[in-house]
């Protein structure tokens, strides 16, 4: 997700507008029965309806934005609410059996927008703040492995094979182009800018051979392809996928099933846009609008590797809540962020 405070400018800033805008939307979406219910689109691709799995973070005045999305060692669903105030939940676990909600970490200050596991199962986050941090799965042994200039905007990550972290510094906007694509190896070390000059980078998934790299541009709505040298330390070859046209809602997060299959969350927008490799809309995803407030921050997802079901976070003036959905090929560990 990307933000803006009313006392900032850039990346942090997109937090409290953000937030505003979900909760001035009014609900538009035809009624329709949740899960697999379909329809056609005005392009002639499917509609999907996402549906209800559970609420995990209450309403309140302030409203509610979600982010992060990953599955965890024991099967447990992983998530921020980046608007909780100091001491309340943050960083949040759902076992999606038994639609337990258990608080992972929370703390005074901050403002976590990922969640992702590397393959030894620790859990990293980013914080809108300007670090990278990594916890144990239960929250404890937290430490800040990265703070500084290169993370002002850091907002999502995904890793490679070996471990190594490519993170999305979302700042900019289509004027004013200063967002970075960040690189860090499996430590969180060496970080440095891969690429820049995007508008809000945003998202940031792998292809299923793990070569290239589907990157968002939240304000600027493209979906970015960047081709990897040998070793991915480098961009070898960079080139505009797909663009969008979704009026107020933003190119937030996306994910990669096993197909190549690209899911394309538009925040402010309550829905996904899925694509497969080039560029064709397969079907759109909508978040049904029956809960009383407008529920439009549909910011991140997962695909539970080996299965065909999404798990997407949604926030708005009616609470959090986690959606499932259908998904057009199976997820594998790049539609789970990466290593896990």
């Amino acid at each position: 997700m990307n933000f803006k405070n009313m006392q900032f400018s850039g990346r942090r800033g997109r937090l409290f507008v953000g937030a505003v805008a979900v909760l001035a939307m009014t609900a538009a979406v035809a009624a329709s029965s949740a899960g697999a219910a379909m329809s056609s689109g005005g392009d002639g691709a499917p509609v999907v309806y996402a549906k209800k799995l559970a609420m995990v973070v209450p309403k309140s005045k302030e409203g509610v934005a979600m982010e992060g999305g990953a599955f965890g060692p024991e099967g447990d669903f992983f998530f921020d609410s980046i608007l909780a105030k100091p001491g309340e939940p943050k960083v949040i676990k759902l076992d999606p059996k038994t639609k337990k909600v258990t608080t992972v970490y929370t703390d005074k200050t901050g403002l976590y927008s990922s969640t992702q596991f590397d393959s030894k199962g620790n859990l990293w986050v980013t914080d809108f703040n300007g670090a990278i941090d990594e916890m144990k799965p239960d929250g404890s042994d937290f430490k800040t492995v990265y703070s500084g200039k290169l993370a002002k905007g850091a907002d999502d990550l995904a890793f490679d094979k070996q471990g190594n972290m490519f993170i999305t510094d979302t700042t900019g906007d289509p004027w004013n182009p200063t967002g970075d694509l960040l690189w860090a190896n499996p430590q969180g070390k060496g970080v440095k800018v891969l690429m820049s000059g995007f508008a809000g980078t945003n998202g940031v998934s792998f292809t299923p051979n793990y070569e290239r790299l589907w990157v968002s541009e939240y304000t600027g709505m493209k979906e970015d392809l960047l081709t990897l040298n040998k070793d991915h330390t480098q961009v070898a070859e960079a080139q505009v996928g797909m663009h969008g046209s979704p009026g107020i809602g933003k190119f937030d997060s996306n994910m990669v099933d096993s197909a190549g299959n690209v899911y394309q969350c538009l925040n402010e927008d309550g829905e996904i846009l899925v694509w497969n490799e080039h560029g064709e809309l397969q079907e759109t995803i909508k978040i049904k609008q029956n809960l009383g407030a407008p529920e439009m921050g549909g910011t991140n997802l997962a695909i539970k590797p080996g299965t065909k079901t999404a798990y997407l976070v949604v926030g708005g003036q009616a609470g959090g809540y986690v959606y499932t959905f259908p998904t057009l090929a199976k997820g594998y560990a790049g539609s789970n962020g990466g290593s896990m």
